[in-house]
């Protein structure tokens, strides 16, 4: 509906208010078939037309293009009267001469009172014209609105929904790493690990050196990756101390190339303080913490 209104606002000019040369054209036809043949057929008969059939064109001119058309069927009207005359070779004058009767004053005022009438309209056309235009121009305004709130509205559920997820995805982090299960907390590190660093890949592992056991590792390369994780080829390892002691290590592969920064690396070495009480607890049962190891993908 929007898009037709604007169709017609934007038309040009030219199309929406007849050109004086539609009106001549109009005027000139109309003229030729209801004042130059009735007035030379009339004038070889001897009669007298009253009230004479130009008024026809006087009319219909002005009911279709108000004052503007009143003007140019009198002139057209006159002229095509005039030359009915003098084809048909009786006097002008004596064709003039009748314009003063009853009949053709009456229909001179019908005509003039049509013509008004008809601008009357023609002006409330043009005012609703200039009303739809302003009214349009405001609708255009206030979908563009609409849109940019609707774009605001998308992106302020979506950042609800992040931090919604982001709430429940901590709460279950830190309930595994505040708790005594060395696996729980293994996981709830390498999970923190990843979110914080956008790597690719994480794992937790105890023990020193060739006595490491894996505790936990998540691991999203996707199902093309055939490369084992091996701790060597880790990009960043975060050592995870009990006291003095190092009690294991946080491997991270696949970061990003613009490395972790200074506030990446502070936040690591918090979540490796975290999950370190319950992995000491967890020295003491290898093969238990060995066997709960789980790799997700």
């Amino acid at each position: 509906m929007l898009i037709a209104k604007e169709r017609i606002v934007r038309q040009p000019l030219r199309q929406i208010r007849p050109t004086l040369r539609r009106r001549a054209i109009d005027a000139l036809w109309l003229a030729a078939a209801l004042a130059f043949l009735p007035e030379l057929l009339a004038a070889r008969a001897g009669t007298v037309l009253e009230p004479h059939p130009g008024w026809i064109v006087v009319l219909v001119l002005a009911s279709r293009y108000g004052s503007g058309g009143l003007y140019p069927g009198l002139i057209a009207a006159a002229c095509a009267g005039g030359v009915g005359t003098a084809v048909a070779g009786t006097g002008l004058v004596t064709a003039w001469s009748r314009l003063d009767s009853g009949p053709n004053l009456i229909a001179f005022a019908a005509c003039l009172a049509v013509s008004w009438v008809a601008s009357w309209h023609l002006r409330t056309q043009t005012e609703l014209r200039e009303r739809l235009s302003t009214a349009s121009s405001r609708a255009s305004e206030a979908e563009t609105k609409n849109e940019t709130l609707r774009d605001v509205v998308a992106t302020l559920r979506a950042r609800v929904d992040r931090t919604s997820t982001s709430i429940s995805f901590l709460r279950e982090v830190a309930a595994g790493l505040d708790g005594t299960d060395p696996i729980a907390a293994a996981e709830g590190a390498a999970d923190l690990a990843l979110a914080r660093t956008e790597a690719s890949a994480a794992a937790v592992k105890v023990g020193r050196n060739g006595y490491q056991r894996l505790l936990a590792v998540r691991d999203a390369r996707g199902p093309e990756a055939l490369t084992p994780l091996a701790l060597r080829d880790a990009d960043l390892t975060v050592p995870i101390l009990s006291g003095n002691d190092r009690i294991g290590v946080i491997a991270l592969w696949g970061i990003p190339r613009s490395g972790p920064d200074e506030a990446t690396a502070h936040d690591l070495e918090v979540i490796a303080s975290w999950c370190a009480p319950a992995i000491a607890i967890g020295r003491s049962r290898p093969s238990g913490a060995n066997g709960h190891a789980r790799r997700h993908e």
